[in-house]
């Protein structure tokens, strides 16, 4: 395909049969001139680019030019900014040699009437080159001062100047300028249809780079392949593609300006964080990075870059196709594609998606990458799994395609520790094995729990997760009947791909897990209090006081605390206690068993305390409701200190909304003298406060920083109290008839053992 010039193109040198250039109302304002910072680069880009060509004496070709011929005028439908850049430096050009050429007059805008008179009066004006043009043109006598408010005239003023300050120096301009040249196509030419006509102009809207940037692509492309044939025919190949069938399959994914640059450039940037891990390296710089830098970073002078970029999105477009020839009415084929194999809730043959994220992957992509509602790393991830199968479709069916797409989303949900490009942290940049074990996991159905890059082994997903795996999918191949009830389970919010809880060998479990925690005739508060009736089924912080257990909270909280219960990681220890405890309860349920049946447990065990005369934690959790905060289920409680604890408010740590629980039941239950908290295990008494202690009630005097009295909780030789220590409080409610420390003791002196405390009292024994 030959090539063309703005001379050429104005001097009807080409047989074009032009002797007018339009730009049409439906266009938008002159961009390139504009004052914002994506503006100022992309013209110093744009003139750079041209500048060096100059002096260099190098061609620059800037890419393919459409537009409709009418009667001899040509409407540019996209090329617009750099025609009417090159115009401008021509005009310069002219003016700075003192050459004769009339044809600059063929010209013009039609967007508004000044940007139209401004443009013939320019063409006609010649300036002292010595002085800024932008403050010669505005003192002109011709020049309203209204004119300025056009930001098309205000714009090419802006690139008069910079084209002044970057071009005045360089001799023989006018001939130089032949070095930049630019294909042209009419439509016609092209075949499009009047949609496609619509579709490629909607990129000449306001605030997109895309032109300059398309520009920079294909030059990119023509300047990285060993031939000069190559270059030049790939990059026609590729330049035709993005005005025609990407643009079609983009489209439904325009904005409200049907522009779909945006669409177009982040799912670039999708791909080319893939190409780099692909490639084994770390995407974070990226992030530092503009469109332009990454074209020379990942693609130039890489012809297998550019040919997997290309690759994808043909895959997408050959899927699309496919869509529609089998459905005319299909509506948008590629969120229909996402939807037959993702889904919110549990659906047969189908795998529920991350974090109930939205489930259309490429409108998430090219709507908001890398800014999306899941960490980006997860997203690629999956994108991935999706992109690898359309690559291998001839090799790999939709059916083992869905089964194997399960045990990425299974790994990907429980890898959060895993999937990450942190070079500098402690995981390091995983995300290069990662997409190896998806490429393994989705070609052949093998799930390696080491991977090789390089000769080295690399760690990629969990390490239990991918044994877990690695199980189940050997256990599907020889119980295939019970597959559609572990894929149940596994989309189970609670679950999410890990089954370790339950046990995917326990196949008479899975649905009784699934009744307990789904069903409206269980709360989780009574599932929560039915465990711990059954005994202890906490966890524990490693290297810390805080426990773990369920809660009961029916909010934007319900599935936090059992996810971290069913979810163990190396930071906690006891999973076993839960897990115990949770076959212990789902093996007494029945599939007709109902709220009646755990609240019988629950009582069961409060009436057996009583009776025993022992009264652990678990029972005054069990018992009074103000112990259950409904929130996180987290509780502060040292190993020997079990009645000191404190419910927790937020996630981590003790906030000041933390309480201790006897302290709040207290003030719940309205016992006279109870006042305010004074700090999370103080609240203030009578004339005075209140804390309560692993064996006894303290009593402090108002400013006091020691306690003066104390109650002491009969217990048994475990530490467990013998009585409802609640109740004994209500009853021997008065501080004053309390022992009395011993008035030369400090706080740091107080014995913690029952009998050494009776012996440090004055009077007793």
């Amino acid at each position: 395909m030959r090539t063309t010039t703005l001379k050429n193109l104005l001097q009807n040198d080409d047989n074009l049969a032009i002797n007018k250039v339009l730009i049409p109302k439906i266009q938008r304002a002159y961009a390139q001139g504009r004052m914002d910072s994506h503006a100022t680069k992309t013209r110093k880009r744009f003139l750079g680019a041209i500048q060096e060509a100059i002096r260099t004496e190098k061609k620059l070709t800037l890419d393919f030019i459409y537009g409709h011929v009418e009667d001899g005028c040509l409407i540019p439908l996209d090329g617009q900014q750099r025609l009417t850049t090159l115009w401008l430096l021509h005009w310069f050009a002219r003016e700075k040699e003192k050459i004769k050429f009339e044809n600059l007059n063929r010209f013009t805008y039609h967007t508004r009437y000044s940007a139209r008179d401004f443009l013939k009066r320019l063409t006609d004006y010649h300036p002292d080159l010595s002085k800024p043009l932008s403050e010669q043109i505005n003192n002109q006598g011709w020049f309203p001062m209204d004119w300025i408010n056009d930001p098309t005239v205000a714009g090419m003023l802006t690139m008069l100047d910079l084209i002044q300050q970057e071009f005045g120096d360089i001799e023989g301009l006018w001939e130089k300028l032949d070095l930049v040249n630019f294909y042209f196509l009419s439509i016609p030419e092209m075949n499009l249809t009047d949609e496609i006509y619509i579709k490629m102009n909607s990129r000449g809207k306001p605030l997109t780079e895309f032109e300059h940037f398309k520009a920079e692509f294909l030059k990119t492309i023509r300047t990285s392949y060993p031939t000069t044939e190559q270059g030049d025919a790939t990059a026609k190949r590729i330049g035709i593609k993005i005005d025609t069938e990407w643009t079609d399959l983009l489209w439904p994914y325009r904005d409200a300006n049907n522009i779909i640059d945006y669409a177009f450039m982040r799912y670039f940037l999708l791909i080319t964080y893939v190409i780099t891990y692909k490639l084994g390296q770390s995407a974070t710089e990226l992030k530092e990075l503009d469109y332009f830098d990454l074209l020379k970073k990942i693609y130039r002078d890489k012809p297998s870059n550019i040919e997997y970029f290309e690759a994808t999105l043909d895959g997408w477009v050959r899927i699309k196709k496919t869509l529609t020839e089998k459905n005319p009415e299909i509506g948008i084929p590629l969120d229909v594609l996402f939807e037959d194999f993702l889904c919110y809730e549990h659906t047969p043959n189908k795998v529920v998606t991350l974090d109930h994220s939205d489930i259309h992957l490429m409108r998430t992509c090219v709507e908001s990458f890398p800014q999306v509602q899941i960490r980006y790393t997860y997203f690629i991830a999956l994108f991935y799994a999706f992109l690898f199968w359309i690559e291998k479709q001839d090799i790999v069916t939709e059916k083992d395609f869905r089964r194997r797409l399960r045990i990425v989303v299974n790994l990907i949900k429980n890898s959060s520790n895993e999937v990450v490009d942190n070079p500098k942290g402690d995981a390091g940049n995983r995300m290069p094995a990662i997409l190896r074990q998806i490429e393994g996991i989705v070609q052949s159905g093998n799930v390696d729990t080491a991977m090789s890059l390089d000769g080295i082994s690399t760690p990629n997903f969990s390490v239990s997760q991918l044994m877990e795996e690695r199980l189940k999918l050997a256990f599907t191949y020889a119980q295939p009947d019970f597959a559609p009830a572990l894929f149940k389970l596994e989309d189970h919010p609670l679950i999410a791909g890990r089954t370790q809880i339950v046990g995917f060998e326990n196949t008479d479990l899975y649905g009784k897990f699934i009744h307990l925690f789904d069903s409206e005739k269980f709360e989780r508060d009574a599932v929560d209090c039915a465990l711990l009736s059954l005994g202890d089924y906490s966890q524990r912080k490693n290297d810390s006081s805080i426990i773990m257990i369920g809660s009961g909270n029916d909010n934007a909280l319900k599935n936090n605390a059992w996810f971290t219960l069913f979810h163990p990681t190396e930071k906690t220890e006891g999973f076993s206690n839960t897990q115990g405890f949770l076959h212990k309860l789902l093996n007494q349920l029945t599939l007709e068993s109902n709220q009646n049946f755990l609240t019988s447990l629950i009582l069961d065990y409060v009436k057996n305390c009583v009776f025993a005369g022992e009264y652990d934690w678990k029972y005054y959790y069990v018992r009074y409701p103000s112990f259950r905060a409904m929130r996180y289920g987290k509780y502060t409680m040292e190993n020997d200190a079990p009645y000191e604890l404190v419910a927790l408010w937020s996630a981590q740590k003790e906030s000041t909304k933390a309480y201790q629980c006897f302290l709040k039941e207290l003030k719940e239950s309205g016992i006279d003298g109870i006042g305010e908290w004074v700090n999370i295990r103080e609240i203030e008494y009578k004339d005075g406060s209140l804390k309560c202690r692993n064996d006894r009630f303290e009593f402090y005097r108002k400013d006091s920083q020691h306690p003066e009295r104390f109650l002491l909780i009969p217990q048994n030789g475990k530490r467990v109290d013998t009585v409802d220590r609640l109740e004994y409080f209500s009853q021997n409610s008065n501080p004053l008839q309390w022992e009395e420390y011993k008035s030369e003791m400090v706080e740091g002196d107080v014995p913690t053992d029952p009998q050494d405390l009776l012996n440090a009292v004055e009077g007793k024994l």
